[in-house]
């Protein structure tokens, strides 16, 4: 009786430890703690209740939802974090959640690889990649109204210089984006474009970058490629805010006297022709030296009321090379150095050439000479980056889609753009002269590297 007895009372003493183990386990406070690793994993700690039963994930949003994966919580495990905002969701064994202090930034980096201007009216995406515990908190600002920011986007609004600034929680990163008006987004009407009569850019640092946008542009495209020259000739026709006058060669590089000619910055300069460092790579010249938009020979008495009439046509053939033409006329381009400057920067040398014709030295046997028709007019076969021209001229194609052929060429009224549709009967109403003939380019260019048919607005 008594054995009985005394194994009633163990009995009862085993529950009555049992139910208060429950209840002191029922009533638990769990809680949790991390600590960030050099490797930027989490150590997680949970205390105050029996770490065996627990289970955790970790999310990118702190709302639990049957799409979240819970694993057994494991005391050694380092947990690995996404570019991201990351939540810590940690259950007990009664599917409870134990609360977890989150909001700290673990990593935030930039990539600061953007072009050294930027045109106004541009959208540019910040990249950059921010890693948290909870929320990032992310915070971007600008030091100067040139730039409005809006979702992680930078609008460029004025000319002017912006420190943007990135922060998140106690991490922060700067960085710099300069706006310009030397450049524009692409705008076909070169009607509305000035023509360039003045020393443009006085800085050289500033000409350099300038120089550098042009130079990530062609390589982005393809350096020595289709693309390469047609995001060269883009450039000059489409974003650069001047058009650049015609001025007739007042010579050519001659290997047997070593006169070079700077009367256009011809082929054999990379980058836009608008800082006197461009000279330091200039023999002897005819004119002087003049960048592109300067004047070589000013009038004795500094009269410049005829310039306008003189820049759209009003010099006679006969004037060309004298003393006349050279102080009515700024430093540019004619047809061929156009077209030159094109191929030079986007990674072709094909020597100082003029523009010829069929039968003549010259650019027109670079490629396949196709004379104009409305079948041809009408085919696949033409591509932005061929050449067009008639004896004696030259243009370049800058983009084709399935009703125009956009040409730029240079003659006496400047650098411009014209939009034919694909008709026999569009080219002879439209162009200055008829254009004759085609020279399709795929022999001469190989690779078509990153293409675009047409150029993004």
């Amino acid at each position: 009786m008594k054995n009985k007895l005394l194994k009633f009372i163990l009995l009862l003493l085993i529950l009555i430890t049992g139910a208060l183990v429950y209840l002191l386990f029922s009533n638990e406070e769990a809680s949790a703690s991390y600590i960030i690793n050099p490797d930027n994993t989490l150590s997680i700690t949970i205390s105050g209740t029996d770490i065996s039963k627990c289970t955790i994930a970790i999310s990118d949003t702190d709302e639990i939802s049957e799409d979240i994966i819970f694993e057994t919580y494991d005391q050694n495990k380092r947990y690995e974090l996404n570019d991201n905002e990351n939540y810590i969701l940690i259950k007990d064994r009664k599917g409870n959640i134990i609360p977890i202090e989150t909001e700290e930034t673990v990593s935030l980096s930039v990539n600061k690889d953007y072009l050294p201007l930027y045109p106004i009216d541009e959208c540019i995406v910040i990249d950059y990649t921010c890693t948290s515990i909870g929320s990032n908190n992310l915070i971007i600002t600008s030091d100067t109204d040139a730039v409005e920011i809006t979702d992680n986007q930078i609008y460029t609004l004025s000319k002017g210089i912006a420190n943007i600034t990135i922060e998140s929680n106690s991490k922060k990163e700067t960085f710099t984006i300069e706006v310009t008006d030397l450049y524009t987004r692409p705008n076909a009407d070169s009607d509305s474009k000035p023509i360039l009569k003045e020393l443009l850019i006085t800085d050289p640092e500033e000409a350099a970058k300038l120089d550098e946008v042009l130079r990530i542009k062609i390589e982005e495209a393809g350096f020595g490629t289709r693309a390469g020259v047609v995001a060269a000739a883009r450039f000059l026709a489409l974003e650069f805010p001047y058009k650049i006058a015609y001025f007739s060669e007042g010579g050519r590089l001659d290997p047997v006297s070593s006169v070079q000619s700077d009367g256009e910055g011809r082929y054999y300069h990379y980058g836009l022709f608008l800082s006197e460092d461009k000279f330091d790579d200039l023999g002897p010249s005819l004119f002087g030296r003049a960048t592109w938009g300067e004047f070589f020979d000013e009038d004795d008495n500094n009269d410049h009321s005829m310039d306008e009439i003189y820049l759209t046509g009003g010099l006679a053939v006969s004037d060309i090379g004298t003393h006349l033409y050279l102080s009515k006329r700024p430093n540019g381009l004619d047809c061929s150095g156009h077209v030159s400057w094109c191929y030079y920067n986007g990674g072709f040398d094909f020597g100082d050439l003029g523009a010829g014709g069929p039968g003549s030295h010259g650019m027109s046997e670079l490629g396949e000479l196709v004379y104009i028709t409305d079948e041809l007019l009408q085919s696949d076969r033409i591509k932005a980056g061929d050449l067009v021209g008639f004896v004696g001229h030259i243009g370049i194609v800058i983009g084709v889609d399935e009703e125009h052929i956009w040409i730029s060429d240079n003659l006496i009224t400047g650098l411009k753009n014209t939009c034919y549709e694909r008709t026999t009967q569009s080219f002879e109403e439209l162009a200055e002269e008829p254009f004759e003939y085609f020279i399709l380019m795929d022999s001469e260019y190989k690779e078509d590297g990153n293409y675009t048919a047409m150029w993004e607005e």
